[in-house]
């Protein structure tokens, strides 16, 4: 028997012309207002190859490479009101509002859990896929995954469906992880009009996890899990 829908993360991704990843560092981050003075780094930053990694104790993270960055959050054990990922994401295109702005990606994941892998592995392969030959070869069975794509009224709803663990404080569950990525093309004739348009889908950042946990509630959970499943923002876990 499952357990009910679980938030665990939401991650913001923006694609842009003239991003220079290595302006992103800690004071710029912090003296610029983005994030408050007091955070405190959860590990030094990584500068590789062009990538810039800074997470914070906070449970936020800044991934730039040229052309691109995410804004990361782990959001299920936080109130609503602590939830920073909008604020940081709206001031730092507003630092950075001479980049010319082109796509955004709102992407959440969250995960139910298993009694074991066994009923976990039965969830796809069985009430997700049609039963059939194909799903054991030289004794051997399949694993799956799901890649799913979903035309909205503004934008493309990608969702991947894949079996994994969860490590919770005390224990490792089995459980299926549900990740999304809502696409959209930013609307506008000018760079100014496309950064509005991309301050607005940010500032509305639960519209489209709502959605996102609207479907999974619809379509894939029973009716006791989904009913269950009230809280945007249960109880975290890392996987």
């Amino acid at each position: 028997m499952s357990q009910g829908l679980e938030i665990q993360e939401l991650a913001i991704a923006i694609i842009a012309k003239n991003l220079n990843p290595t302006v992103i560092n800690p004071d710029f981050l912090k003296y610029t207002g983005i994030i408050p003075a007091d955070w405190e780094l959860a590990k030094q930053p990584v500068y590789t190859n062009g990538v810039v990694q800074i997470f914070f104790t906070t449970g936020v993270g800044i991934i730039a490479q040229a052309n691109n960055v995410t804004i990361l959050e782990a959001i299920g054990a936080k109130p609503l009101e602590e939830i920073q990922i909008s604020k940081i994401t709206q001031q730092l295109v507003e630092k950075l509002s001479q980049v010319e702005y082109q796509r955004i990606g709102i992407n959440p994941r969250g995960f139910i859990t298993f009694n074991s892998e066994a009923e976990a592995y039965q969830y796809i392969n069985g009430r997700l896929l049609a039963p059939g030959s194909w799903q054991e070869f030289e004794g051997g069975k399949v694993n799956a995954a799901l890649q799913l794509s979903y035309p909205l009224k503004r934008g493309i709803l990608n969702l991947s469906i894949n079996q994994a663990n969860v490590q919770f404080p005390d224990k490792v569950a089995a459980a299926i992880l549900f990740s999304g990525n809502f696409n959209y093309s930013l609307l506008g004739n000018t760079p100014i009009d496309r950064l509005q348009d991309l301050q607005h889908i940010v500032q509305n950042w639960q519209d489209s996890l709502n959605t996102f946990q609207r479907l999974l509630v619809e379509k894939f959970l029973p009716s006791t899990e989904a009913q269950r499943s009230i809280s945007v923002f249960p109880p975290m876990a890392k996987s």
